[in-house]
C-alpha cells in the first residue's frame, strides 16, 4: 500500500475519505475517544455546542483539505524527483493517533493556516519580489493565534524561517507587521461594535487526563521525527540550495513546535498541540521512504502505525466496559 501512495497515480487519494470514513466509524461505534460538544474557538468563540454529526463531518472534512493541501505543497513546489502521494496518508493515519481529530475544534483549523503559512513560505523561496508571500505568511499565522492565543509564542519561529530563506527589508518587515496586525484589528473591531472585552481568560487551558494510548503516540511520533530528521541529513548533501532552504524552514518548524508541545504536556497534561509535528514530519518522512538505509524501517514501522491506528478501537474495549 505505501508504495502504490508513492506512486504517480493521482486515483490513489480517493482512499484518504476511506481512511477517515473507517476511522470515525470505528470511534463512533466504540467510543475509544470520547466527543467534547462544547468547544471554544481561541479569540472568536468560547465554549460553543456542535451537533455531534456536524462535529464528526466538519473535522473529517477539514482533516481531508489539510492532506490535500499537505500533499499539494509538496509536489507543486518541486519537493522530490517525482509526484508523491504518501504525505497525504501519512497525515491522515498519524492525525487518527490524536483526539483532536474527531471533532471539530480550533487545533484542526491551526492546522490549516499552518499549512497556508507553508506553502507562503515555499513561494517565497522562488521568488525575487516576496512582498505577497510575507504579507500572507503573517496573516496567515496571526489567525492560528486568534484561534490559539498561546501560538503566539511561536512568533520567532516564523521570523526565523522567513530569515533562512531571505533577509526581509525594511519595507517587507512592514508588510509583516501589517499581515500580523489584521485578524486583531478585526477581533477588536468586533468587540468595540458588540461591546464586549477582550478576556484574559481566552489565553488559559486546562488539565486533562492523558488519551488511553498516551506513550504509544509520543513514542511513534518522536521516533518518526528522528527517522526523518536522520534521512534529511544525506538528502541536504545533494538537494538543490532551495530545497536545502525548504528543509531548513521545516526543522525550525519541528523544533518550535516540539517546545510547545512539551510546555502543552508540562504545564496541563495535553498532547494536542504535538499533532502540530505531523505536518512538518509528513513531509521530510519521505525522504526516509526513499532512502536505501532508512527505507525499510520506515516501511514496517509505519505499517505498524497503521495496524496500530485500526487495532487500538479493540484494544482498550475491557477498559471501557467496566
Amino acid at each position: 500500500m505505501i508504495k502504490l501512495f508513492l506512486g504517480n497515480k493521482t486515483y490513489v487519494l480517493l482512499l484518504i475519505p476511506f481512511f477517515l470514513a473507517c476511522y470515525q466509524m470505528l470511534n463512533y461505534y466504540f467510543e475509544f475517544i470520547e466527543l467534547v460538544p462544547n468547544q471554544h474557538f481561541g479569540l472568536w468563540l468560547e465554549n460553543i455546542e456542535l451537533n455531534a454529526i456536524v462535529g464528526i463531518v466538519l473535522a473529517s472534512l477539514v482533516v481531508l483539505l489539510n492532506s490535500f493541501g499537505l500533499n499539494l505543497l509538496v509536489n507543486r513546489n518541486n519537493f522530490y524527483e517525482r509526484n508523491t502521494y504518501l504525505v497525504a496518508l501519512i497525515y491522515v493515519v498519524f492525525m487518527s493517533l490524536f483526539e483532536c481529530s474527531y471533532f471539530f475544534n480550533s487545533t484542526l483549523l491551526l492546522h490549516s493556516t499552518i499549512i497556508f503559512m507553508i506553502h507562503q513560505l515555499f513561494e517565497l523561496n522562488k521568488r525575487e519580489d516576496g512582498r505577497k508571500n510575507i504579507f500572507n505568511a503573517f496573516l496567515f499565522f496571526a489567525i492560528g493565534v486568534t484561534l490559539c492565543p498561546i501560538y503566539i509564542f511561536l512568533l520567532p519561529m516564523l521570523i526565523v524561517s522567513v530569515t533562512v530563506i531571505r533577509q526581509l527589508s525594511f519595507k517587507e518587515s512592514l508588510l509583516a507587521f501589517s499581515g500580523f496586525s489584521i485578524p486583531f484589528m478585526y477581533y477588536f473591531s468586533i468587540n468595540y461594535l458588540n461591546g464586549s472585552e477582550w478576556g484574559p481568560s481566552l489565553l488559559r487551558s486546562h488539565f486533562e487526563i492523558p488519551q488511553k494510548d498516551f506513550w504509544f503516540v509520543t513514542i511513534s511520533l518522536i521516533v518518526f521525527l528522528v527517522l526523518s530528521l536522520f534521512s534529511v541529513v544525506f538528502k541536504m548533501r545533494q538537494a538543490k540550495i532551495q530545497t536545502n532552504k525548504q528543509i531548513r524552514s521545516l526543522i525550525i518548524l519541528i523544533l518550535f513546535f516540539f517546545l510547545l508541545s512539551l510546555y502543552q504536556l508540562i504545564s496541563f497534561q495535553q498532547i494536542a498541540h504535538f499533532s502540530l509535528l505531523i505536518i512538518p514530519m509528513s513531509v521530510l518522512l519521505i525522504f526516509a521512504f526513499l532512502s536505501d538505509t532508512y527505507g525499510m524501517a520506515a516501511n514496517v514501522l509505519f505499517y505498524v502505525v497503521i495496524l496500530y491506528s485500526v487495532i487500538k478501537f479493540f484494544l482498550f474495549l475491557p477498559s471501557q466496559a467496566v
